[in-house]
This record gives structure tokens, sequence and C-alpha cells, in this order.
């Protein structure tokens, strides 16, 4: 089974997962679609300037330096925690490592991305906190599935920010799920789905590590059994579908006001410790 993985460029989450998924030597990742988003590209920009727009230049700075806190934390966290975090491959040394194709693109609908993505010859599509739109003519390549797995619960929690979001209404539990992917954003059939428990002083970094972590198990569980001819049904979840995007300003500030924090350091050793 030939699997084509797309990320994005910026992502703790997704090396999260690449680092467990890329382990099993049983599932055959052939080649990843990375999106070019950085400092030195538009789109970037584009999403930092959505930021200030939504939540004013204070938030919104947050916003956009949140997106490099993986890369960040990662150089920190290898000098005062190098036992734990030598385990952390990035996506680059991952790459190489595995000896993966890769494709950086700005378009993941362009003509020169679909000719890579039908050269790959792809079973199963699989988008890791994707931050493009996929149309038709992405989504018909794979000759199984096209699949997205989203951090956190649906239909609750569809768009950015999940962990954020879930933290702020003070759920008691988070979610992780996996479903087909349609033009439409997080709204696919669902196949599998996991919860677990949100911790007191869980941040929104904290809390998108852990569901990384599940994630990753969710989805080497789905593709053993896609690889064995198993054929998975839709599961049917509960609730309102409700679709969110970045915070707002009163977002951010009713987020603090509860006493919570987008990242901690201690919280990071801790989710270290606990997976490693």
């Amino acid at each position: 089974m030939r699997i084509v993985l797309l990320i994005p460029q910026l992502h703790a989450g997704t090396e999260l997962v690449l680092n467990r998924l890329l382990k099993q030597k049983n599932l055959n990742v052939v080649g990843i679609i990375r999106s070019a988003v950085s400092p030195f590209r538009r789109s970037y920009w584009r999403y930092a300037a959505m930021g200030v727009k939504k939540a004013g230049f204070f938030y919104g700075a947050q916003i956009a330096i949140f997106a490099y806190l993986h890369r960040i934390v990662r150089g920190v966290s290898r000098l005062l925690f190098w036992r734990k975090f030598r385990f952390w491959l990035s996506t680059d040394e991952l790459i190489e490592r595995y000896q993966i194709n890769l494709s950086d693109t700005e378009d993941v609908n362009s003509h020169e991305t679909l000719q890579v993505l039908e050269s790959w010859k792809p079973d199963v599509l699989i988008t890791l906190y994707f931050d493009q739109i996929l149309k038709k003519s992405v989504l018909r390549i794979p000759k199984q599935a096209a699949l997205n797995l989203h951090p956190g619960g649906l239909p609750l929690y569809r768009g950015l920010w999940p962990d954020f979001w879930q933290l702020l209404h003070g759920e008691k539990r988070a979610g992780v799920t996996l479903h087909h992917l349609n033009e439409q954003i997080d709204a696919g059939d669902v196949i599998a789905h996991m919860n677990f428990p949100i911790h007191k002083k869980d941040t929104k970094f904290s809390l998108g590590l852990r569901s990384a972590q599940h994630g990753a198990k969710l989805l080497i569980r789905v593709l053993q059994q896609m690889r064995k001819g198993i054929k998975l049904p839709m599961i049917n979840l509960p609730g309102k579908p409700r679709y969110f995007s970045l915070p707002k300003k009163a977002d951010f500030d009713t987020y603090y006001s509860k006493g919570k924090k987008l990242f901690s350091l201690g919280e990071l050793q801790r989710e270290l410790g606990r997976w490693w």
C-alpha cells in the first residue's frame, strides 16, 4: 500500500506523528508533499495578517510566532532535556533518514504538484495538519482513500486551533479524529476517533503534543487495518457541527483570564517524559 503524506512546514504535531509513523516498517510512505509556508513567502504573511486582523497586533503576533514555536522549543529542549528530546527528529532529518521523496509547494492544486502526486501513484493520501484545501483534482488521485488526521473532536471542533478552543470552553476531554476528505473543511465521513482527558495545567502546546501522540496511534492502527484489506465503516459522532477560525482578541482575553497558557516549558517536559 503506497502512502503519500501532505504536511505543513511548521507544526510540532506533524513531526511527532511522522516520528511514530515512519518507524512502521510495513507501512510504505513513498512521498511527502510539504506546504511551502515560511516568513520568506507571501502565504505566511497572509496567515500572520489574518491573525492581526482578527485579534489585534499583540495577539496576532502570538499567532504568527506560534507557527515557529516548535522550532524554538526543539532547540531549547535539546539543551535542557536532551536525554528525552533526542528521539524527536525534525521533518528534514526524517526525510533524510528514511530516504523519502519530497516536493515543496505553495499550491497543492497546481498542475506541477498534481503531476508529482500522479507519478507517485498513491493508494492512500493523508493530510497531517495540512494548511491548504484540496480540490477534487487532488482528491481523485489516490486509489483507496484520501484521509485527514484532525487534532480535535468532530463535528464539534472543526477548523483551526481546536486545542485552544477545547481549553477555552472548559472541555474535560479532547478528541482526535480520522476522516475522509472532501472539498469542505473537516466535514468528511469519520472512520476512527479517540477521546483522551485534558489535564488541569494543559497549555495549547502540551494538549497539541498529546493529541498528536494519540493521533499517531490512531492513524497507524487504521493504516494497518487498511493494509490487511479490512473495510472501515463510517462512524456517526454526536453533536452539532461547529467551525472555528483563529481566535479574536476577546477569545484570547477570556482564555488568559481563565489561567490558560499557550505554552509552558514545564508541561513540555512532562509530555516528553510521558511519551518518550
